[in-house]
């Protein structure tokens, strides 16, 4: 095989790339029945115990299980917040403990700060800042490259070990008693006000852009007291969510309505939803009906405004809260559908059909990267993954196969190359530059989600495309050390010939690996800039995810339904009893979600603009 890959005679075009973690390898020589096997260093509960899945309270007495189950129900000695906490505080404790690690004393430890694996105390001490990673000094430093020092001999983060921080930091399932600041009390924009808007905007339209101008607002977010200066983040949300729901080549760039920028118009042209869609079997006109179809918040409004800004835009539901819509279009199979892919077809028919890659040619002609690594921060299988270009535009497709944890003993040293695959997930360069996912199951039939792979900010650790993909890559690609290529150069008579050959045609070292990363990171990153998005930071989309499905308190309830708090408050009695609870405590989204129309017939009844089937509700 032809090696393409060598760093000084590079062939592929700037690509978009994406690392879910990596694993493959092989060797030279026969294998002799005398060598003895070589250890394989995996992952300890010392070392990770969230994937190791490990007790992270190993000095507790266990309690014993006696034959009554109800006498003695059985005790969960790992809640989700414990092992996602150890594995952050374990990132923190190997790659800066040499400094600031609790063996050392305050007057020893640099700065006198010796509790670098205590998340509650770097808390009180202001070098974490829940839910703003961007703003913790640790997680800061580490970004910056400044912590460790540059001259520190010892180990260095890498960037999935620091997102992995900043993860835990961000997700507000782990600090439910933190909220950001709110300091603009009052604020109330309602439903007339929201269609009177819109129905000025359209009526200075051309006639021909009407039928497919649509609108996205943060409507809740700004009732909710959150200043307007303080909405950047959800800004951001919109845009990029738009643009990596699209399958144009250009970027589109949402228009804000009104001088606060509460509320943004977009032309679903823009991004290809013009086109017919289907859905799980069902057929719709265009994206934006199949995207009103699947949410509960999509309500179609009557009066006024309403009736006129529904004739020009020809649709029931001509705008929608951004996090609401986001909860199902960037989730499952309505989001296959929007960005191109067909379900019902296999993975490996969407790779060699819609993107134009044989892959088997292209590991025969050596045109591929692969790498191999048991260390992955979000699987606890082995992992290999490849990279290929795009064979009809410019970008690249990057799969990773996680090991079949039913197939004992293989492993990715002893079968880099014909191993059976637990899983895929894949990430490949849209049109406009942006990524899309993918998640396909052992065969290879193209899934929402994966059962193999880990997110720590789901509430059940499931990762999801795409909101779980774009979280983990919200800056482009991650770096992973390959471990096959090292392992089969130091055990050589371990493995054949051939495969020697192929490991070292394919598997790029660290420096030349970390470069393809950049080079595909820097396309992506322009095409974020492109959109008016950040580079760094959280994922935009997923945070508006994870915000939107965290639990509902009095005054959250009030902003969706366009009231002010003590409206809200004064007339609880009259709605679904489940709603009761507000007034001490929170309630679960999805009950909050169960009585959102009926919440809504009943206290907007009196507006100019009311939504269109209370009837069942009101008698």
């Amino acid at each position: 095989m032809k090696n393409r890959w060598n760093a000084t005679t590079r062939l592929w075009p700037h690509a978009t790339v994406t690392l879910l973690a990596l694993a493959c390898g092989n060797g030279i020589d026969t294998p002799s029945e005398d060598d003895a096997p070589v250890e394989i260093e995996r992952d300890t509960c010392e070392d990770n115990p969230l994937l190791a899945e490990c007790d992270t309270n190993p000095d507790e007495t266990p309690v014993e299980q006696a034959p009554d189950d109800s006498a003695n129900p059985p005790v969960d000695s790992t809640s989700e917040l414990e092992l996602a906490r150890a594995a952050a505080e374990n990132v923190l404790r190997v790659n800066c403990g040499q400094c600031h690690g609790p063996q050392l004393t305050a007057a020893a430890a640099r700065a006198g700060m010796n509790f670098i694996d205590d998340i509650d105390e770097l808390v009180n001490q202001g070098k974490l800042v829940p839910l703003d990673s961007a703003g913790s000094p640790v997680v800061r430093r580490m970004r910056e490259g400044s912590m460790p020092p540059l001259g520190n001999d010892g180990p260095r983060p890498s960037e999935r070990e620091i997102e992995q921080v900043a993860e835990f930091v961000d997700n507000p399932l782990f600090w439910p008693e933190y909220r950001p600041a709110e300091t603009c009390e009052g604020q109330l924009m309602t439903f007339d006000d929201l269609y009177a808007a819109i129905a000025r905007d359209v009526r200075g339209l051309d006639a021909d852009d009407r039928p497919f101008t649509r609108y996205i607002t943060l409507f809740n977010r700004y009732n909710a007291g959150v200043c307007s200066e303080a909405l950047d983040r959800d800004r951001f949300a919109i845009a990029k969510l738009v643009n990596m729901l699209s399958t144009r080549a250009t970027i589109g760039v949402p228009e804000p309505i009104d001088d606060q920028r509460i509320t943004y118009r977009i032309n679903i042209r823009d991004y290809d939803w013009d086109r017919d869609i289907q859905v799980d079997g069902n057929n719709f006109n265009d994206g934006w009906e199949a995207i009103i179809d699947e949410s509960p918040y999509a309500i179609p409004f009557v009066g006024d405004e309403a009736d006129d800004v529904r004739e020009d835009t020809e649709t029931a539901v001509p705008v929608m809260n951004a996090d609401a819509m986001l909860d199902v279009a960037a989730l499952g199979n309505l989001y296959y559908a929007l960005i191109g892919v067909d379900v019902n077809q296999s993975l490996n028919d969407f790779i060699l059909n819609d993107l134009g890659i044989d892959v088997e040619e292209n590991l025969e002609d050596g045109e591929v990267i692969r790498a191999g690594t048991t260390r992955s921060a979000i699987s606890r299988e082995d992992r290999v993954v490849e990279r290929h270009r795009l064979g009809r535009r410019q970008g690249a497709y990057w799969q990773s196969f996680d090991f079949n944890s039913d197939q004992a003993g293989e492993n990715i040293f002893t079968e880099p190359f014909s191993f059976n695959e637990g899983g895929t997930e894949a990430i490949f360069s849209l049109p406009n530059g942006l990524l899309g996912f993918l998640i396909a199951d052992e065969n290879d039939n193209i899934v929402p989600e994966s059962d193999l792979l880990l997110d720590t900010f789901q509430a059940d650790f499931v990762a999801r495309t795409s909101v779980s993909c774009s979280n983990c890559h919200a800056q482009g690609y991650n770096m992973v050390t390959d471990e096959v290529r090292p392992f089969v150069t130091g055990n050589r008579r371990s493995v054949g010939r051939e495969d020697f050959e192929a490991v070292n045609e394919v598997y790029l070292d660290p420096a030349d690996f970390a470069e393809v990363i950049a080079e595909d990171s820097a396309y992506y990153l322009a095409s974020l800039e492109r959109a008016g998005l950040p580079s760094t930071g959280s994922d935009p989309v997923a945070q508006s995810y994870l915000r939107f499905n965290v639990e509902v308190d009095l005054k959250q309830a009030a902003a969706e339904l366009g009231l002010t708090l003590d409206e809200l408050d004064d007339d609880l009695n009259l709605l679904d009893p489940r709603l009761s609870v507000l007034r001490q405590t929170t309630i679960e989204r999805e009950d909050f979600t169960d009585t959102f129309e009926e919440s809504l017939c009943i206290m907007q009844v009196i507006s100019r603009n009311v939504p269109e089937d209370c009837d069942q509700f009101l008698d």
